[in-house]
């Protein structure tokens, strides 16, 4: 799979839009489907069943999400992925 080097706030932006990216050091990417920060699936894509429209789910790995929190750079990650999400699991 060939990703597509963005600056890492973009790369959200890709995931919401089902395209495949990562920032230039790889450390914030995605496939379309799935987001991470380094190796932590951070946001998934599920079928909402009643529109059959994927649905971006993104996991709140911050200090103050349910996750618990992974490093500042997953939260930045998380955060610049929460305004591109349709549900925050948090």
């Amino acid at each position: 799979m060939r990703l597509k080097k963005t600056q890492t706030r973009n790369v959200a932006e890709h995931w919401r839009h089902n395209e495949a990216a990562s920032n230039h050091g790889g450390q914030f990417w995605t496939d379309g489907q799935r987001l991470y920060s380094y190796a932590l699936l951070i946001g998934d894509t599920v079928e909402d069943p009643k529109t059959a429209r994927g649905v971006k789910v993104l996991r709140d790995y911050s200090a103050s999400g349910r996750h618990g929190f992974q490093s500042m750079t997953t939260s930045k990650h998380v955060g610049y992925a929460r305004q591109h999400a349709d549900v925050i699991d948090g």
